[in-house]
């Protein structure tokens, strides 16, 4: 029990006792045990039994039957893809609720609700030399204030058995929204010129800052030229640094795990594109994010759509982050000031 977590180490001690009470009850009604008598073999304290003998549930244990019964519900829907923060988020957009995320935690821990989560695979890339690059104009600032202002894409595979199939998507850093998403069989120029189409064709008067790492699709002069002639501005990551196309990548991540633990049982191709495009419908109607306080992406384009095209969420800072920056910069004086 000592391995367990705190949480349901004190929940199993009081079940324990619980389950002693019980039978101290069952056998004083049925054989007419001596209550004096199984106390003492149980060290348990007189008291503290005909204390549990004539309570009755308190207000807060009658409100945690009904979460439990909520989150229950929550992960049987959706093979439990919800973590407990998730899980919270859910609970308060979907019901209503003002419930503290250390408390859902609590709960799923007593009673094993699991989240499902993704093993991830290794992957292997082959360089190529680009015929044109751009600058990394976004930055790493992943804040916009008006929809169809900055786009980031990538592609990625996932796995079918011994196949393979690429998915490339085209996401508003406003509202995280998958403005347009491509499946295909073959990680290509076509895959991501369609994707770029599409998502033109969704949003025809969008000028936005089109941000992508350095892929041989996106390093073409093809690709440069059909930027331009859209109106978008050209953005890359630098060399290597994944994190510079973040919000992409997170999306992509999250993808994965809904259709991991939603679709588990996917066996072709066919199946798994149908599960693709499934999972991205999930994410947009249903999958609670942090950053919008529970909101989805899809809420949070009707709220922008109907505001003018602007929706006011942005990005908190990361006092870990600005701590070790500051840190970093202290280090880079003190060496200053040696030499």
């Amino acid at each position: 029990m000592d391995t367990l977590p705190k949480a349901k180490r004190i929940y199993l001690r009081k079940q324990n006792k619980i389950t002693d009470y019980q039978l101290m009850k069952q056998l004083h009604e049925k054989e007419a045990c001596d209550i004096s008598f199984m106390c003492r073999e149980l060290s348990i304290s007189r008291a503290a039994y005909y204390k549990w003998l004539k309570r009755k549930p308190a207000v807060r244990e009658i409100e945690n039957e009904k979460l439990l019964n909520m989150i229950k519900e929550a992960a049987s829907s959706n093979n439990s893809l919800f973590g407990s923060l998730t899980m919270t988020y859910y609970l308060r957009n979907r019901y209503g609720l003002c419930v503290n995320h250390k408390r859902v935690c609590r709960l799923m821990c007593i009673h094993d609700i699991v989240s499902n989560y993704r093993r991830k695979p290794s992957y292997h890339f082959k360089r190529s030399a680009p015929e044109i690059t751009a600058e990394n104009l976004l930055n790493r600032d992943f804040n916009a204030n008006h929809i169809n202002e900055k786009w980031c894409t990538d592609v990625t595979e996932i796995r079918i058995g011994n196949d393979r199939l690429y998915i490339s998507p085209v996401i508003d850093l406003c509202d995280r929204y998958p403005v347009a998403l491509c499946v295909a069989e073959r990680n290509d120029t076509l895959l991501t010129n369609t994707v770029l189409n599409k998502a033109r064709e969704a949003y025809p008067c969008a000028r936005p800052l089109y941000h992508s790492d350095r892929g041989f699709q996106y390093t073409r002069a093809q690709f440069k030229t059909l930027l331009c002639d859209y109106g978008m501005t050209q953005s890359m990551s630098r060399v290597s640094r994944c994190i510079d196309n973040g919000p992409c990548e997170q999306y992509q991540g999250q993808l994965k795990e809904i259709i991991a633990v939603l679709y588990p049982d996917v066996r072709s191709k066919e199946e798994m594109i149908e599960a693709i495009y499934k999972a991205n419908d999930y994410y947009i109607n249903f999958y609670p994010q942090r950053r919008f306080k529970g909101k989805t992406a899809g809420m949070i384009r009707q709220e922008a759509l109907a505001n003018n095209d602007r929706a006011d969420y942005p990005i908190r800072d990361n006092p870990k982050i600005i701590k070790y920056w500051n840190h970093i910069e202290e280090l880079k004086t003190r060496s200053n000031t040696a030499q």
